[in-house]
């Protein structure tokens, strides 16, 4: 059997059979019809197929038929676009007022998970979704697609052991449970909050994905003798902002006063009131500057787990150091050079089109801090520079670029990672039932 139709309800058994099977009587695709139970439904997920017609494929059909574009394949492609629009009409109505609604599926058994490709969109991209997920199956038959491969075995679980795709731009993409549980989640939480705050934690029964909580990083900070308990802000968030403030207040003043002298070139010797605007803005895009290589200093810092070791070996001695001494001893370039690649598996940086901007920044940053009066003519000169606001604006894309990577390869540092920067997932903790009970009454301040 090439293909099998599970249907749900013994009424539809009439319509495969009259409007699609007649037609494709003389072909050589094996088909059959299931009539299913509906039992498989019962069970309360977060993601499910509620598809009414499902078609199940099996390996020789991608292998004969597929793969080949065989003759055969494509009148069945053709006779289902007719069946589609036989039926389509209705099941576009349904889907404009439920979103959700699915009317087919492709299925597929892949190892021990069944993979289902749900068509809950409008029937004109059908054939092209179909064809899609075909495609997809045969990367897993015959390529042996190992990014494909993982992304279905690490895929948050249920309890069944169905992975559920969703069609986005002619492409399926698996959807995670857990990471639509933890999105809403964390887009709740963060409603009407400041963006420089830190990422909550949240904590999912792995049993029952619908028990859960949200837990705030909270301070209580101890001041001349008062306390002030509040939400703990993240470090990057809070220096790129001051940067952020401090640049644009500072090109208020370049567009004002510097661009027009590009045009005219006049205005060589600026009257006293314009030298205090220019000591004004000396003191923004200095203030921008420092704090925009802060937020990279502390956006690296936290990008170094606590328990992680860089060992150095020079001349047969291995040298380990920790956390504290890889943040004390070692300058941001080495760190992004070779800490960060390690740890996140990022390629050569210094091929990156932020690399050169970021040396630029290093170092008029330590220009500046380590100042010396035989280079501040040339120094302040470079703060008066068309480029001076891509390079400290620089920040910003750098520390989206490292988002991409956590994203990819350790998830666990999306807690860590600011709001804000293109990468505003949260990483939730699972726990067992018993210990989310347990930790559930300890946060909650509930007697056990």
């Amino acid at each position: 059997m090439d293909i099998t139709i599970i249907i749900d309800r013994p009424d539809l058994d009439v319509l495969v059979k009259k409007f699609l099977l007649e037609k494709l009587n003389n072909n050589s695709i094996g088909f059959g019809i299931k009539i299913s139970s509906g039992e498989e439904n019962k069970k309360t997920t977060l993601v499910k197929d509620s598809s009414w017609f499902k078609l199940f494929i099996n390996d020789s059909f991608i292998l004969n038929h597929f793969s080949s574009k065989s003759e055969d394949y494509k009148q069945l492609i053709a006779e289902l676009e007719i069946f589609y629009s036989l039926i389509s009409k209705k099941l576009d109505e349904i889907l404009n007022h439920l979103p959700s609604f699915s009317s087919f599926s492709v299925v597929y058994n892949f190892d021990k998970y069944e993979l289902s490709f749900p068509f809950n969109f409008l029937s004109k991209d059908y054939t092209k979704a179909f064809e899609s997920a075909l495609k997809f199956i045969s990367s897993l038959i015959i390529d042996k697609n190992e990014f494909l491969i993982k992304q279905i075995q690490n895929a948050f679980s249920e309890g069944n052991n169905k992975r559920i795709f969703a069609y986005n731009q002619e492409e399926w993409k698996i959807i995670d449970p857990l990471g639509v549980m933890t999105s809403k989640l964390n887009q709740n939480y963060r409603e009407n909050k400041d963006l420089r705050i830190k990422k909550p934690h949240i904590l999912v029964n792995r049993d029952n994905i619908f028990k859960y909580f949200v837990h705030e990083n909270n301070w209580v900070l101890v001041f001349d003798k008062l306390e002030t308990l509040m939400t703990q802000p993240n470090d990057v968030s809070i220096y790129s902002n001051i940067s952020d403030k401090n640049l644009k207040a500072a090109k208020l003043f370049y567009d004002n006063t510097i661009l027009p002298r590009h045009k005219q070139y006049h205005g060589s010797f600026p009257s006293e009131k314009i030298q205090r605007e220019y000591f004004d803005y000396f003191e923004l895009i200095i203030e921008a500057v420092i704090f925009s290589y802060t937020s990279l200093e502390a956006f690296a810092n936290i990008c170094i787990i606590d328990d992680y070791e860089y060992i150095v070996e020079k001349d047969g001695i291995k040298t380990i150091y920790s956390k504290i001494a890889i943040e004390r001893k070692f300058s941001l370039r080495d760190k992004f050079k070779n800490i960060l690649k390690e740890i996140l598996h990022t390629p050569d940086i210094t091929q990156t089109n932020w690399w050169n901007s970021f040396v630029e920044l290093e170092d008029l940053r330590n220009e500046i801090v380590h100042s010396k009066s035989s280079k501040s003519e040339d120094r302040y000169s470079k703060l008066l520079e068309k480029k001076i606001f891509k390079t400290v604006a620089i920040n910003r894309a750098i520390i989206e670029y490292y988002g991409k990577f956590i994203s990819e390869n350790k998830k666990t540092l999306l807690n860590e990672f600011p709001y804000d920067f293109a990468h505003d997932e949260v990483f939730p903790g699972l726990m067992s039932d018993e210990n989310y009970e347990k930790s559930y009454k300890l946060i909650h301040n509930i007697k056990m």
